[in-house]
C-alpha cells in the first residue's frame, strides 16, 4: 500500500495543525470580558454611555413613588429574592435584564446608548401571586421597566444607587446588590 504523502510530511502536517490548535486555545484564554464601569475622574462622565457600563451589575428596588409622589409599597422578601434587576451580557453583544418582580422571575433586553437606557417590557414566568395587591404591583413594575424616560447613577465609576424616572412621572430607586457572578 502506498501513501499519497510521505510519512514524514504527513507527521509534519499533523504537528503543525496541532500546534496551531494549541495556540488558538491559549489565545482564547486571553480574551477580555466586559464588566463593571470603573471610570474615575473626568472619565466618569463617560461611564454610562454603552450597554457594557451596566453589564454584570444587580440592583434591588428600595423605593417607588408614583406620578403624584405617593409611595408604592415594595414587597418584602418573604423567602423570595428581592424585587430587582440584573444587567447581563452575553459575549459582549446580547444585553439582557433579568430579575424577580414580586411573584415571578422575568427577562428582557436592554440598551444603553448615549446615556439613554431602554428596557424591553420583560416577559415573566406565570406563577400565581398570593394576593391581588402583589399581582398588581408585579404588573405595574414590569410595565414601568419598559417606560423609563431618564435614569441616574450616584457615581459613574462605582455606582451604589440608581434612579429610574418613568415617562408618566413615577420614580424607582434601586441600591446596588451583589453583582452577577457569571455571564449568561
Amino acid at each position: 500500500m502506498s501513501f499519497p504523502f510521505p510519512p514524514r510530511r504527513l507527521a509534519a502536517a499533523y504537528s503543525a495543525a496541532a500546534g496551531a490548535l494549541a495556540f488558538a486555545v491559549i489565545l482564547s484564554g486571553c480574551s477580555t470580558t466586559t464588566g463593571h464601569a470603573k471610570a474615575e475622574g473626568a472619565a466618569a462622565a463617560q461611564a454610562a454611555t454603552t450597554s457594557d457600563s451596566l453589564a454584570e451589575t444587580t440592583w434591588e428596588l428600595v423605593s417607588w413613588t408614583d406620578a403624584n409622589g405617593s409611595a408604592m409599597a415594595v414587597p418584602g422578601n418573604n423567602g423570595n429574592p428581592p424585587v430587582g434587576l440584573a444587567f447581563l451580557a452575553h459575549k459582549g453583544k446580547d444585553y439582557r435584564v433579568a430579575g424577580f418582580s414580586g411573584c415571578n422571575r422575568y427577562m428582557g433586553n436592554y440598551r444603553l446608548e448615549g446615556g439613554k437606557l431602554s428596557i424591553t417590557v420583560p416577559a415573566a414566568t406565570r406563577m400565581g401571586c398570593p394576593s391581588e395587591q402583589l399581582a398588581g404591583f408585579e404588573t405595574a413594575y414590569l410595565k414601568a421597566l419598559g417606560r423609563i424616560s431618564t435614569f441616574t447613577l450616584d457615581a459613574a465609576g462605582a455606582p451604589r444607587k440608581m434612579t429610574l424616572n418613568m415617562q408618566e412621572g413615577g420614580v424607582m430607586t434601586f441600591k446596588r446588590g451583589e453583582d452577577a457572578p457569571t455571564r449568561l
